[in-house]
């Protein structure tokens, strides 16, 4: 790090302290800052370093330096002091990695991001089928969500502000992420990224779609999920593990791979109007995957609750497939009661009819979907249970 640069942090710890702390300070070491930070907690004091992996790259002699306040210093006084950062790779050469710099000094906690639950209080403006698509669109970093909150308009104007307009912020997110955790052969990642977000979950469908050798391809993926926490295994509920699946993690990445990555090319001459009538045509269909995370999501927050006359009492949930291609979008179980939930999650504009009432019948008594007055009617017939998407709305209001 060069002078100018070193002193231009220095100068703002100076106007930092001046602010929170009353005190006119001219920082001209990092050891002088770290000397005020070990006077000041004879008294309880909490300091928080926000994007503290920034130092691995721009200044790592203050990581050390301030290794050395703690040890000497500070350990035992009355402070806490908290690291925060948004690089999980970094974060972890720094803290887990034998070799890096505060190794068995910290103790670690990973905030992962808003379930729906949390998001849609951010976006209480919205109806409930907004916020569904707005959540599958943006996630729950809270970052992202901030900058599409400061957005007016349909989902659809927030898309084009933040991923399609020339200069948008978001445009290469991910990609700039990927660069930043400091991830070689970025192009054998992005395939695999963009293989899970158009619905390629088993390692051959993967291996198919980039090409990677299948000896390899799990270290890639383990690397995704450890690593960067962008992708994650699933097993089929009462299944066989070697029908293992993998997908990503954050809808964000999803979306981005899925409607952003996939048409760079397009981006990159200017054709903007067929990415948008891609996304709009498409995103309906994208959605419904996520509506199925998030009616999970609410069958959890309601174990041990009622659901009309039921009480959900389940001690695993997911979902379910065979290798012949049979799915179901929900089942939880309990072995104790033997008790199989089984549901069928449906995000259209087209009513479901009674055959999917009948299919369903054969695996449980309790069914969760909407349908036409036949479907309503069977469902009853069988003491099933029947949520619209304003029941859902009200069960997330009254969590």
């Amino acid at each position: 790090m060069d002078l100018v640069e070193r002193q231009g942090i220095l100068d703002s710890l100076s106007k930092t302290v001046q602010e929170q702390m009353g005190e006119m300070r001219k920082f001209v070491d990092f050891s002088d800052f770290l000397d005020l930070i070990a006077l000041k907690s004879n008294n309880e004091f909490v300091l928080v370093i926000d994007e503290f992996q920034r130092f691995l790259e721009i200044s790592p002699q203050f990581i050390t330096e301030l290794q050395n306040c703690w040890d000497q210093k500070l350990k035992n006084k009355k402070i806490m002091l908290i690291l925060v950062g948004s690089s999980i790779g970094m974060i972890q050469k720094i803290t887990s990695s034998k070799a890096g710099t505060l190794y068995g000094r910290a103790v670690k906690i990973k905030i992962a991001p808003f379930k729906y639950s949390d998001f849609r209080l951010m976006f209480n403006e919205l109806g409930e089928e907004e916020k569904i698509v707005a959540y599958a669109v943006f996630g729950g970093t809270p970052y992202y969500l901030e900058k599409a909150k400061k957005i007016e308009g349909d989902i659809h104007k927030r898309i084009f502000g933040l991923f399609l307009k020339k200069g948008a912020e978001l445009f290469e997110e991910p990609k700039n992420l990927l660069e930043y955790e400091n991830v070689r052969i970025h192009s054998k990642y992005n395939s695999i990224l963009q293989a899970a977000s158009a619905g390629k979950e088993s390692l051959k469908e993967i291996q198919d779609f980039t090409g990677i050798n299948a000896n390899i391809m799990p270290a890639y993926i383990k690397k995704l999920d450890e690593l960067l926490d962008l992708m994650g295994k699933k097993d089929p509920v009462l299944g066989k593990e070697r029908l293992r699946r993998y997908g990503l993690k954050d809808n964000f990445f999803k979306f981005w791979y899925r409607f952003i990555f996939s048409n760079q090319t397009a981006l990159n001459i200017g054709n903007i109007k067929l990415v948008e009538e891609d996304i709009k045509e498409n995103l309906n269909s994208y959605t419904g995957k996520v509506f199925e995370e998030i009616c999970k999501e609410l069958l959890i927050t309601y174990i041990n609750k009622k659901i009309d006359s039921y009480i959900l009492d389940f001690e695993n949930i997911g979902s379910w497939w065979s290798r012949t291609g049979e799915e179901i979008d929900i089942v939880a179980y309990n072995h104790k009661s033997r008790n199989i939930l089984v549901g069928e999650v449906k995000w259209a504009n087209e009513l479901v009819d009674i055959d999917v009432v009948d299919n369903l019948m054969k695996k449980s008594r309790l069914i969760n979907f909407a349908g036409t007055e036949r479907a309503l009617t069977r469902i009853k017939e069988i003491n099933g249970v029947h949520l619209n998407l304003n029941d859902i709305e009200k069960m997330f209001d009254e969590i």
